[in-house]
C-alpha cells in the first residue's frame, strides 16, 4: 500500500509568517519612501503583494554623485553618432517611477517630496526635466503638501580663488547661456511647502503665488536680475526659512515683512546690505569674505540661539580683525556657536566680545601650529559657561599624503622586520608616544574648563604635536567632565591604541568614554 502523503506545513503554521507584508499598502509606501527611487522600485520584484506597493510611495529621489558624468563627454558626445544626454540612468529612473504611478491612479498616493541632482545639466534633459515637473505639479491642492529640491549641478558653491572680479564676471556670463528655465507654474502651486532651486533661470510670471511656502533655497540663479530674487521673496508672506547661495547678482536684500526663523547667507560675494527682522531669528548663518559693518542689519529685537560663521579667505591685517569682532558683537548672545577658524589667528581674537550665554561651540578647521592652540584657548577665555566642546580637526592634503607615506613604511616594516631606506627615525616619532613635550596645563586652567564643560568631542584626531598637546590641555583641566568622544583618523590600529592609552592617563574626570 502506498504510503499516506504528508501534508507540507504553511509558513504561518512553522513561525515564519511574512509579517512584514501583511502592513497596509501606505505603511509600506511610507517605509520606502526614505530609499532612494531605484532602490524602492525593487520592492516590486519580492512577489505580487509587492507588484503595486510603489504607487503608495510619497517621494521620489535620485541623484548622481559629484563628478559622475566627468568622463562620459568623449563616450556620449564626441564619438557617439546618435547625441544623447550622459544622465541616462537618472532620466530612466525618475521617468520610469512617474509612468508607474500614473498606470495605477486608483492606487497612487499624493506626491509629498520630488529631488533630482545632475552632476553636469545639459540642453538634451530640458524635454525630460519639464515633463517631470507637469507631471507633479498638475492636479494640486493646497492641502497637499509639496517639497521640491531640484539641483542642476553639484559642486562647490563658492569658486572664488581670488579677490578681484574675474570670477564674478564669468559668473555672470555663464548666467546668460546656461541653466534650465523653469516652467511658470511652478510658482503658482500652492501646495509647495519647500523650494530648493540650484543653478536655474527662475522665469517667474507676473503674479507669484506661494501662499504656503515655508522653505526657500536659492543656489547659483542664472540670468535673473536682483529685482526677480527680490520679488520672489516678498511673495512668500509665510517664509521662515531663507538660504541664498552663490548669487552674485544680489548685492541688496531687504526682508523686514517676513518673520524669519533662519536665515543663511553663503558666498554672495557682492552683497553690500542685508536688512531682515530679526525679531523671531533663531538661526544666523554666514559664509563669505569678513563683512564690512554695514552688511548685516538685524531690525526688531535679535534674539540668534545658533550662529555659523565661515570665511573664505581672510586677510591678516587691522581692517580686518575690526570687522570680525564686529560680527561676533552681533552674535555674542547665541547659545550655540559654530566657527570655521581656518585662517583665523590667534591676533582676530586679541579683544573679542564676551559670550556670556555661550553653552555649545563648535570650531572647525585644521591644528597648524601652536598659534592655532593658542586661539582655541583666547575662544574659551570669552566663554565662562561653556558646557559643550567640539573640535573638528580637518586635514591639510599634504598631511595625508604624508601621512600615507609614512603608513606604508610601518606595514613594510611589520611585515619585513625592516623600514625601507633610513626611515627608522620616522618611524619612531610615529609610534613612540612618550616624549611629548607638554606645556605647563596651569596655562590652560580656565573657568569653563573647570567648572561647566561636560562634553568634549575631538574629530580627525591622529598622531600630530599639536592634536596631542591640545587634547592633554584640555583633558587635564577639565574636571566636571561627563562625556568624551575621540574619532581617530584612519590609520594603523596599534598607532590608535597608543593614542587613546595616553589620552585616557591625562583625564582627571571620570566621563563617559568612547572612542572610534
Amino acid at each position: 500500500m502506498a504510503s499516506p502523503s504528508r501534508k507540507k506545513p504553511s509558513s504561518s503554521s512553522s513561525g515564519r509568517r511574512d509579517r512584514i507584508s501583511d502592513l497596509p499598502d501606505d505603511l509600506l509606501g511610507h517605509v520606502l519612501s526614505f530609499l532612494p527611487t531605484k532602490e524602492a522600485g525593487r520592492a516590486a520584484m519580492l512577489g505580487r503583494r509587492w507588484r503595486d506597493i510603489f504607487c503608495s510611495v510619497h517621494t521620489i529621489s535620485s541623484e548622481e554623485r559629484e563628478g559622475q558624468r566627468a568622463g562620459d563627454w568623449d563616450t556620449y558626445f564626441y564619438e557617439a553618432q546618435e547625441r544623447r544626454s550622459c544622465s541616462t540612468a537618472l532620466l530612466q529612473s525618475i521617468s520610469a517611477a512617474l509612468l508607474h504611478r500614473r498606470r495605477r491612479p486608483g492606487l497612487m498616493v499624493p506626491l509629498r517630496s520630488f529631488r533630482f541632482a545632475f552632476d553636469s545639466y545639459h540642453g538634451w534633459d530640458k524635454v525630460a526635466v519639464d515633463q517631470w515637473l507637469f507631471e507633479v505639479l498638475r492636479q494640486r491642492t493646497q492641502d497637499q503638501e509639496l517639497h521640491l529640491d531640484l539641483r542642476f549641478f553639484i559642486g562647490p558653491i563658492c569658486a572664488r580663488g581670488s579677490v578681484n572680479g574675474d570670477d564674478e564676471e564669468k559668473e555672470s556670463n555663464d548666467n546668460k547661456s546656461w541653466g534650465h528655465v523653469l516652467p511658470r507654474t511652478l510658482f503658482s502651486c500652492r501646495a509647495v511647502r519647500t523650494m530648493c532651486l540650484s543653478y536655474c533661470k527662475l522665469n517667474l510670471p507676473e503674479v507669484v503665488d506661494l501662499p504656503f511656502l515655508e522653505t526657500l533655497r536659492l543656489t547659483s540663479i542664472r540670468g535673473d536680475s536682483e529685482e526677480t530674487i527680490q520679488k520672489l521673496i516678498w511673495s512668500c508672506p509665510r517664509l521662515a526659512d531663507l538660504t541664498l547661495e552663490a548669487n552674485n547678482r544680489l548685492k541688496k536684500l531687504t526682508v523686514l515683512d517676513k518673520r524669519l526663523r533662519r536665515f543663511a547667507l553663503r558666498c554672495c560675494h557682492n552683497v553690500t546690505q542685508v536688512s531682515i527682522d530679526a525679531s523671531t531669528l533663531r538661526c544666523l548663518e554666514y559664509s563669505g569674505s569678513v563683512p564690512e559693518e554695514s552688511l548685516m542689519s538685524l531690525r526688531g529685537s535679535p534674539a540668534v540661539s545658533s550662529c555659523t560663521i565661515r570665511f573664505c579667505k581672510v586677510r591678516s591685517n587691522e581692517s580686518e580683525f575690526v570687522r570680525f569682532r564686529k560680527l561676533l558683537e552681533i552674535v555674542s548672545d547665541s547659545k550655540h556657536l559654530h566657527l570655521h577658524h581656518r585662517g583665523l589667528g590667534s591676533e582676530f581674537f586679541t579683544v573679542s566680545p564676551l559670550f556670556a550665554n555661550l553653552t555649545r561651540l563648535e570650531l572647525q578647521g585644521p591644528i597648524e601650529n601652536s598659534d592655532t592652540v593658542d586661539t582655541v584657548k583666547r575662544i574659551l577665555e570669552q566663554t565662562p559657561n561653556l558646557e559643550v566642546l567640539s573640535l573638528y580637526m580637518e586635514e591639510r592634503q599634504q598631511d595625508v599624503e604624508k601621512r600615507r607615506r609614512r603608513e606604508e613604511k610601518i606595514r613594510y616594516r611589520q611585515l619585513y622586520g625592516r623600514v625601507v631606506g633610513d626611515d627608522q627615525e620616522e618611524y619612531d616619532r610615529s609610534v613612540d608616544l612618550c616624549n611629548l613635550r607638554v606645556p605647563d596645563s596651569s596655562c590652560f586652567s580656565l573657568p569653563c574648563l573647570r567648572r561647566r564643560l561636560k562634553e568634549i568631542n575631538m574629530v580627525n584626531y591622529q598622531c600630530d604635536v599639536q592634536h596631542r598637546v591640545l587634547a592633554s590641555l584640555l583633558f587635564r583641566n577639565a574636571l566636571v567632565l561627563e562625556r568624551m568622544c575621540v574619532v581617530f583618523v584612519k590609520g594603523l590600529f596599534a598607532v590608535q591604541v597608543e593614542l587613546r592609552k595616553e589620552i585616557e592617563s591625562w583625564v582627571v574626570a571620570k566621563p563617559d568614554k568612547s572612542f572610534m
